[in-house]
């Protein structure tokens, strides 16, 4: 049961959201991150998503969370968008089911005496019209598939305000027992939960009986004869026999289903402790039936899994809840790689560490790929683990309230914690770093899509050779680059420097040329301008450079790329003045532009590049001819450390 596609229209924040679930060519679900800041939308999303599954629940099973008939997520017109008179929203599933629902300000029959009826979606004849609002599904189309639906996946969501409290808060949680869970086998009856507030005392009842299982039927034994003399025995009316034999039983180890789950929660555990010990899950004696994890068989580690961290509790009832969920849904687990289902996440950030966000989530969300992630973060260190471990293109990043997808370097508030950072000591000692880590000169341009045309253009320019001879970073955008450049002027700071450092500014920024000369002989910063195409019209960012007849093209093809402005006649003092066409990349859509030419483009398109590597040829040059000069004139030229 995966999501396929959702439509939002005026909910709350949300003015217009079209969304399709992401999937990749063998059919596994890609992760979806929802990004934004606080009152974007992004719990309001998941409100959405967890109302369509608590009705199908409805359908498929008696004992759903919610009473049948009443809703997860309460409809009232204060969840309209203000200055909007509606709000609508409708969700479907790639097995043909959906769920949709409308809320007005008032009454259906006065709303259309005062409004168009709204083209989004024909339901909207379904509101009676003295009602304002409905809620609607086809889940009662085909509740044996519905059903079948929750036999064979997992279905959960975690709420922002989930939380297990440590043991030396609650001492009940220090004392409780694990208990065999007892549950009733009857038809439409699911023993199973998809909100998860705080699941660990029900994950610790479900060890146990897996550990009872194990234990029961999973037996290895091997069957051995062995002679045996009766003359040994005293008593005996059985007279001596020859040859006698008698069998035995040795026991071996654990084979069958409960000991894969059980090896599969083994190789979880040691990965939320990130150990590679010999560690495992340890089941109390019947006078204290507590679940402990054990280190080298008779070590104990932690007496009590309460006593975790905060964040190890809060990834083990991420992973715990999947196994058990996917088990009690009567699927067979034959590997983490089956599990199949969704999971949603709000805040999954929520109580972790830097290391644990950055690391430890990704790798739990790649153990499961067929399991649909739909999460919500604040954490710019769990999208860059996320980067890291799925790439590009294996995972969305869904920025609130606009539903654009963007990349990391769009997400608001990583620009905002990287601002922060830019102030600090740390960052300027980061950048006397980046400098003095190669021989080569340091040249910052603008941003990293800078980089990419750069290298594309190198590729199809035959300039390859001429990157070789620099290290390019990322400046951060242009007012970054002033922040370096006020680093290069403390000239304590940038005789250290071993060689020249370049920046490029975008054509836009119109900055003046300047060299920071330190000595008669050396200058160890200079300050470029990228030469602006003046009839292009791309105006700003070093998209200025790719030629009008592409931009021409793509804006047939792709106008996703490019807001526009038409030309307009404005009239001032009477006499109209013609207003020229503007035409700028939609900020949301660089990515995608930047990956379009880079994939496509040709060496026409990327031929006005040539003033860039110009520009880098001069810094490498002179650079080169700095280090011809040789060390004893560095050593002659840097001060005296006892002058003042």
């Amino acid at each position: 049961m995966y999501f396929k596609h959702i439509t939002l229209k005026n909910v709350g924040s949300i003015p217009e959201l079209k969304y399709e679930f992401p999937f990749t060519s063998d059919g596994n679900p890609n992760p979806i991150i929802l990004v934004g800041t606080n009152g974007s939308g992004k719990s309001t999303v998941l409100s959405y998503l967890l109302n369509s599954l608590i009705a199908a629940q409805q359908v498929a099973f008696d004992d759903s969370e919610v009473e049948k008939g009443r809703v997860y997520k309460l409809r009232s017109p204060q969840f309209i968008r203000t200055g909007e008179s509606y709000n609508y929203a409708r969700v479907n599933f790639g097995s043909d089911f959906s769920c949709y629902e409308w809320q007005l300000d008032r009454p259906r029959e006065n709303y259309i005496e005062h409004f168009d009826t709204p083209e989004i979606d024909i339901s909207f004849n379904e509101i009676p019209l003295h009602e304002s609002s409905i809620f609607n599904t086809n889940f009662f189309n085909n509740p044996v598939e519905v059903s079948k639906q929750f036999s064979k996946n997992c279905v959960l969501y975690f709420p922002a305000n989930r939380f297990e409290q440590p043991v030396w808060v609650n001492e009940q949680n220090l004392n409780a027992k694990a208990e065999f869970i007892d549950q009733p086998r009857i038809n439409r009856i699911s023993n199973r939960s998809i909100i998860q507030q705080s699941p660990l005392i029900a994950s610790k009842n479900w060890l146990l009986d897996v550990a009872f299982d194990r234990a029961n039927y999973d037996l290895k034994k091997l069957y051995i004869n062995l002679p045996f003399n009766l003359d040994n025995l005293k008593y005996t009316t059985i007279p001596p026999l020859q040859n006698l034999t008698i069998p035995f039983e040795v026991f071996t180890g654990y084979d069958g289903y409960s000991s894969r789950i059980w090896d599969l929660i083994t190789k979880l555990i040691k990965l939320i402790l990130r150990s590679d010990e010999n560690i495992r899950f340890g089941i109390g004696s019947r006078q204290d039936r507590s679940i402990s994890i054990i280190r080298n068989n008779n070590e104990m580690l932690i007496p009590n899994i309460f006593q975790l961290s905060t964040g190890q509790t809060s990834v083990l009832n991420i992973v715990l809840s999947i196994l058990k969920d996917f088990d009690m849904s009567g699927a067979i687990i034959e590997s983490l790689d089956n599990i199949s289902g969704v999971v949603i996440i709000d805040e999954v950030d929520a109580h972790l560490h830097a290391d644990l966000q950055c690391n430890l989530l990704p790798e739990v969300i790649s153990i499961f790929p067929k399991v649909q992630f739909i999460l919500t973060t604040h954490s710019p260190l769990f999208l860059l683990g996320m980067k890291e471990k799925f790439k590009d293109v294996g995972f969305d990043i869904l920025s609130l309230p606009t539903g654009q997808k963007i990349d990391i370097e769009e997400f608001e508030e990583f620009q905002s914690a990287f601002d922060f950072y830019k102030e600090s000591n740390t960052f300027r000692h980061k950048i006397e770093f980046e400098v003095n880590q190669s021989q080569k000169p340091v040249i910052f341009v603008e941003g990293d899509y800078d980089i990419k045309y750069l290298r594309k253009a190198a590729s199809l320019l035959g300039k390859e050779s001429i990157l070789e001879k620099i290290d390019l970073k990322d400046g951060d955008g242009f007012g970054n680059l002033n922040n370096i450049w006020n680093v290069c002027k403390d000239s304590k700071i940038s005789m250290a420097f071993p060689r020249i450092i370049g920046l490029i500014y975008d054509c836009d920024v119109k900055k003046i040329d300047e060299d920071r000369n330190f000595n008669s002989n050396r200058h160890r910063a200079k300050k470029r301008g990228i030469p602006s195409i003046s009839d292009n019209p791309i105006s700003k960012g070093i998209e200025n450079l790719i030629p009008v007849s592409r931009i021409n093209n793509l804006r047939e093809s792709h106008p996703q790329f490019f807001d526009v402005k038409p030309k307009t006649t404005i009239y001032k003092a009477g006499k109209p003045i013609e207003e020229p066409e503007i035409c700028e990349i939609n900020k949301n859509q660089k990515s995608n532009l930047c990956k379009w030419l880079c994939e496509n483009g040709n060496t026409e398109d990327f031929a006005q590049f040539e003033s860039v590597f110009k520009l880098i040829e001069e810094i490498a040059e002179l650079n080169n001819h700095q280090i011809s000069l040789g060390n004893e004139n560095i050593g002659n030229n840097l001060p005296d450390p006892l002058s003042t």
